[in-house]
């Protein structure tokens, strides 16, 4: 019994190291949001491979304690979960090097009111991703289920400034990369959902149960 029990939590300790790394890549994706900063931009780009071997390290532990060890019931669905939740770190890892992406070939968000509501999307975001992953470390079902509010505060500051942009547009202010920039802008919108699908995983592997927060 030791032995899953330790196995579980090395597994656990991985997925943990994973998010803290996905954490500092969208903190650096505000930094560069603001800054253009494009040798930080490049730096997040290779921290995206770090994320990416881990979960493929994820996936192998994975598969090691269920050849091995033959987790059933509540064990077992820590180990599905898990691997779920690594996947949808991995493509929350892939949204902050999109703005990296977005930040080398057209420069910080422009013009000021947008790199300044951006970082409060980006800072509402990490809210709500570190709660999430809070609720992992303490299998807080309730707290899971709490969590997708945040999400609407995303979309709603999201739907506030694409529309902003579109009223400037309108009015006459130029705005190079117009349609390149919103795109870039969903990345945060995006992000949350799998946030939310991270709420999902857990509650399935505590109680077994499927919800979807659509």
């Amino acid at each position: 019994m030791m032995k899953m029990d330790e196995s579980l939590a090395a597994f656990q300790a991985l997925i943990l190291q994973m998010y803290r790394k996905v954490k500092t890549m969208h903190e650096l994706a505000l930094d560069i949001l603001r800054s253009g900063d494009k040798e930080k931009a490049l730096q997040l780009i290779y921290m995206d491979d770090f994320v990416n071997h881990l979960e493929e390290e994820i996936n192998d532990q994975a598969q090691t304690v269920l050849a091995l060890l033959s987790p059933v019931a509540t064990d077992l669905r820590k180990v599905i979960a898990g691997i779920k939740i690594a996947s949808d770190l991995e493509r929350i890892g892939d949204y902050a090097k999109n703005i990296a992406d977005y930040v080398i070939k057209k420069g910080p968000a422009e013009p000021p009111f947008v790199g300044e509501q951006a970082e409060a999307i980006g800072r509402l975001f990490l809210a709500m991703l570190d709660a999430a992953m809070d609720a992992y470390q303490k299998e807080d079902v309730a707290q899971a289920y709490r969590i997708p509010q945040q999400d609407e505060q995303i979309n709603d500051q999201f739907a506030e400034l694409s529309g902003q942009i579109e009223t400037a547009v309108m009015q006459g202010m130029q705005m190079e990369h117009v349609v390149p920039l919103v795109a870039m802008l969903r990345n945060f919108e995006r992000a949350g959902d799998h946030t939310k699908n991270i709420c999902e995983h857990l509650i399935y592997q505590v109680k077994g149960q499927h919800i979807d927060f659509g």
